[in-house]
């Protein structure tokens, strides 16, 4: 496998379950779900310690705990990506140096989200990730949450100067942008995909993996979609596959990939804990409209939800 049609298909972006009470990391249950989107979803791929998969709440040792469960339980069925984003750059290294000891194929990492660096002081960020490790990288522009924009231009700058630097996950919400990279690199570098609402529209534009939170939930469905669109370029299969998925998938990017994942996993008997403070659980109405839009996907049968 050549280290750019690593990040193809689809990965999720694996939520961390926790114990009841949110505290600790429930390792068992990590390694179950692992096994469950591999063997019942057949995703391409795992992707551990994104922001579905709350990293930012969570203290090194807990990232390194996830990180090797994860690639453990996986037994190299498919490929692990590690999310290894961190505020000071001294601790995005030393993760990164963890994830490729642990035998991660791959890391995943955003900028820093705390003081608004300027263009070289975010190139001097991922100069001193790429010089740490020597294992495909996939940068993660996602200014929702890192209030922080990489330009195509920048992270085509990137892919020029590193070239383990070969795959971008591309979450501003601008189709336009997939297009844009695969020109500015001479698609030397693949796109993925994070918003989930977006999935198809940015597969007619080029991307060729989806890395994506609401495939925790429905990762058969997710999978259909991409094998239509990007395999068998069978569009009008495609936009009937996704237009099944379309609602959970919009429910899920207004109420928030944490919540709705884990709300999701609660309804389908397959219980991931609770989101960490200061995450709440979704509100009632919004399990019972999740509950509606879970069964119209026919992941569950619907319920009166008590």
């Amino acid at each position: 496998m050549s280290s750019q049609s690593l990040f193809t298909g689809v990965y999720p972006f694996m939520a961390t379950p926790f114990t009841a009470d949110g505290e600790e990391v429930d390792a068992a249950r990590l390694r179950a779900h692992v096994d469950e989107l591999i063997t019942a979803g057949k995703v391409h791929g795992i992707t551990a310690l994104g922001s579905t998969g709350e990293f930012a709440l969570m203290s090194e040792s807990e990232r390194q705990l996830v990180a090797e469960a994860t690639i453990d339980a996986a037994g190299k069925r498919v490929p692990v990506v590690i999310g290894t984003a961190a505020i000071s750059t001294r601790v995005a290294v030393a993760l990164s140096k963890h994830a490729e000891r642990a035998g991660a194929d791959a890391i995943i990492v955003n900028p820093q989200s705390y003081w608004l660096p300027t263009e070289d002081e975010l190139f001097d960020h991922y100069r001193a990730i790429a010089r740490a490790v020597s294992i495909p990288v996939m940068v993660y522009n996602n200014p929702g949450t890192t209030k922080v924009d990489m330009q195509p231009k920048f992270i085509a700058r990137l892919n020029k100067e590193f070239s383990h630097f070969v795959s971008v996950k591309e979450s501003s919400g601008d189709i336009r942008r997939v297009q844009d990279i695969l020109q500015l690199t001479d698609g030397r570098m693949s796109v993925s995909i994070g918003h989930q609402s977006l999935g198809l529209a940015a597969f007619a534009t080029g991307a060729t993996g989806w890395t994506t939170g609401i495939a925790n939930t429905i990762p058969n469905l997710c999978v259909e979609v991409f094998q239509e669109a990007v395999i068998r370029k069978n569009y009008d299969s495609a936009r009937k596959s996704f237009n099944r998925i379309l609602p959970l998938c919009d429910f899920y990017a207004e109420k928030s990939l944490c919540r709705s994942v884990k709300a999701a996993a609660e309804l389908m008997d397959k219980p991931l804990g609770p989101p960490r403070l200061p995450l709440k659980r979704l509100p009632e109405n919004d399990y019972k409209t999740l509950e509606r839009l879970l069964a119209k996907c026919g992941v569950i049968k619907e319920k009166a939800y008590a």
